[in-house]
C-alpha cells in the first residue's frame, strides 16, 4: 500500500528567471506568453504567469504541455492570475534522463514551485495526470488549495484496461522503444485518436506538441507516465481518499466521447468524488481544453466566481 510522505523535503528552488531564448518552432502567435524558468533540484521547469487576481494553476498530462491551455489562459487571464507549468520531462522544461518521473515526484516539484511563488487560495485546473497530481498537491496543502477543476482524468490503476495495457506495453517495450525513437511518431500518433473527431487536430497543433521533444531520446517522462498508469501501489486510491476528505469545491468538465479510461470512467469519478459538480460536453473527446475551449472557459469562470 502506498504511504504518502507529506514530511518529505521539497526540491531546492532558486529565484525565478525570465527565459530570453525561446524554441525556434514555438508558435508565438498562438502562445504569446512570456516564459519563465523554475529551477528544481532535478532540472529547469518552464512556466508562464499571466494576468492578475485569484491564482489559477494549470496542470497538463502526457504527452502534452502548457500549450494545451493557451486558449483558456488567453481569456481567463483577463480576470485571474493564470500560471501554467510544464512538468519536468515535458514541454519546454528540461528532460533529464535520470530524473524521478513518478507522479509523486511531479507533485513534490509542483509543491516546491507553488511555495516559491507563495501562491494562496489556488484553483487547480488539471487534465489527465495533471488531475491526479493536482489533487495530490491539494491533499498535501489544504491551506493553499481553494478548489479544483478536473478535465478527463482517473483515480484508479488502469492495469485492467486492454487499451491502456496495450499502449503501455507498446511505449515501454525495449524493442518498440527502439523503433519509436527511430521513427519518432509520438505524440502525433496518440493525440488525434483521442479526439472525438480524429481528423480535427490540425497538423500545426500536432507539431507544437511533437516538437517539444527535441529528439526521439527525450521521452523518459511519457514512458514513466505510461508505467504509472498500470501501477498498483495504492497511490491513486490514496489521492482519491485524501482529496475527498478535504471537501474542497470540485468541478469536473468531461468530454463524453472519451474512451481512454474506460466507458464507465465518468461514473467511477463521480462515485469517488460525490461532492464534485459535473458538466458533460457531448461530442468531445479526451483533450477538452483543445476541443472545447469556449464552454470550458465559461464553466471555469462561473465555478470560480
Amino acid at each position: 500500500m502506498y504511504e504518502p510522505d507529506p514530511r518529505a523535503p521539497n526540491p531546492i528552488t532558486r529565484t525565478r528567471v525570465a527565459l530570453t531564448e525561446r524554441a525556434h518552432w514555438l508558435n508565438t502567435v498562438e502562445f504569446p506568453f512570456a516564459s519563465y524558468a523554475h529551477e528544481s533540484s532535478d532540472g529547469i521547469m518552464h512556466y508562464i504567469d499571466v494576468g492578475r487576481g485569484k491564482p489559477i494553476v494549470f496542470l497538463h498530462g502526457s504527452p502534452t504541455w502548457s500549450f494545451l491551455y493557451r486558449k483558456l489562459i488567453g481569456e481567463l487571464s483577463k480576470g485571474f492570475r493564470c500560471i501554467a507549468i510544464d512538468h519536468l520531462g515535458l514541454g519546454l522544461s528540461q528532460k533529464p534522463k535520470d530524473a524521478d518521473y513518478r507522479p509523486i515526484a511531479h507533485t513534490r516539484r509542483l509543491e516546491a514551485f507553488i511555495n516559491e511563488l507563495d501562491l494562496k487560495e489556488v484553483t487547480i485546473v488539471g487534465h489527465d495526470f495533471g488531475g491526479s497530481i493536482g489533487m495530490e498537491w491539494a491533499a498535501l496543502n489544504p491551506d493553499r488549495a481553494r478548489d479544483v477543476v478536473l478535465f478527463n482524468t482517473w483515480l484508479w490503476s488502469l492495469h485492467k484496461s486492454r487499451v491502456i495495457r496495450h499502449v503501455t506495453q507498446t511505449a515501454t517495450s525495449k524493442v518498440n522503444q527502439y523503433w519509436f525513437r527511430l521513427i519518432n511518431p509520438s505524440p502525433k500518433f496518440y493525440l488525434p485518436i483521442l479526439f472525438a473527431d480524429h481528423h480535427n487536430l490540425p497538423k500545426w497543433v500536432q507539431d507544437q506538441f511533437q516538437l517539444a521533444f527535441n529528439n526521439q531520446f527525450e521521452t523518459f517522462c511519457p514512458e514513466a507516465f505510461a508505467r504509472a498508469m498500470m501501477a498498483r501501489d495504492g497511490w491513486y486510491e490514496s489521492v482519491s481518499e485524501r482529496f475527498e476528505a478535504l471537501h474542497k469545491p470540485c468541478l469536473m468538465i468531461w468530454g463524453d466521447q472519451d474512451q481512454t479510461y474506460g466507458k464507465d470512467a465518468l461514473h467511477r469519478m463521480q462515485s469517488l468524488l460525490p461532492h464534485a459538480a459535473t458538466v458533460t460536453l457531448p461530442g468531445v473527446g479526451n483533450y477538452v481544453p483543445e476541443e472545447a475551449p469556449e464552454p470550458s472557459i465559461k464553466h471555469i469562470r462561473a465555478f470560480i466566481s
